[in-house]
């Protein structure tokens, strides 16, 4: 199984992602989902992936295929010459859709789903910070300053922090430890999900990769921030009133 975040606020995006895979309980296995891509100055392109590994890895070969062939071909269009980032997020969808036509007959006529799903995160000169969830359809939608987060694969866990406490107005230091909990929160609660863990932080108009790092699960930062945020949690709930009782009736 999968889980990878993207949060957008105001300072920028921060964009985190596991790195474990099954396929059954005896054969598990470390494959980053994240990749970076980018034009110093111009664009900065963030890819996530979750689903059938196969069709992942197919989809991300044919994107750099075209980045490679652009080298002898300047003409032919890439991931990195999408006017902006809809039109990124809709070329990723356009790969989807012909590995879909390849394998997905394929692929089910022998029980396994199509199944893949992209977060495209990042940002162009001359608009804003974006992210988008491209479905195994293709199509895609869009981060909004109301709804300012994007989840693929095991969610549900990671969710709930998220919507107590980020928002769009988060700080950007403050937005790294948000989705670190939501990291360790669903580590906690599904072993399919497991480290290391790949974090990339985005500041507005920087339009460069600076900040990027693997956090093993042992990592000290990573088991303080566990710590605290369990203590804090214990603290609060015995700072709660008690609830109380109506007696029995006599």
């Amino acid at each position: 199984m999968t889980y990878c975040l993207s949060l957008l606020c105001r300072e920028g995006i921060i964009c985190v992602s596991d790195s474990r895979t099954s396929a059954g309980v005896d054969n598990i296995n470390i494959r980053p989902k994240m990749r970076l891509y980018s034009v110093p100055g111009e664009r900065v392109v963030c890819l996530m992936t979750s689903g059938n590994l196969s069709v992942t890895q197919t989809v991300i070969a044919l994107i750099e295929e075209d980045t490679v062939r652009a080298r002898t071909d300047p003409a032919h269009p890439h991931l990195l010459t999408q006017p902006t980032l809809f039109e990124t997020a809709r070329y990723v969808g356009e790969k989807i859709r012909r590995v879909s036509d390849l394998d997905r007959v394929a692929l089910e006529r022998d029980g396994f789903n199509f199944n893949i799903n992209v977060i495209v995160a990042g940002q162009i000169a001359g608009g804003a910070p974006e992210l988008h969830y491209v479905y195994p359809q293709g199509n895609s939608i869009q981060a909004t300053v109301e709804s300012p987060f994007l989840q693929i694969g095991e969610y549900k866990y990671g969710k709930p922090i998220l919507h107590r406490g980020f928002s769009f107005e988060t700080r950007l230091s403050e937005s790294v430890k948000f989705a670190l909990l939501s990291m360790e929160a669903t580590i906690r609660s599904n072993v399919s999900v497991g480290g290391p863990f790949d974090v990339f932080v985005y500041e507005t108009d920087s339009l460069q990769i600076r900040h990027r790092r693997r956090i093993e699960e042992n990592d000290p930062y990573f088991r303080e921030l566990a710590g605290i945020w369990t203590g804090g949690i214990i603290s609060l709930v015995e700072k709660i009133p008690t609830l109380t009782f109506d007696p029995p009736p006599s």
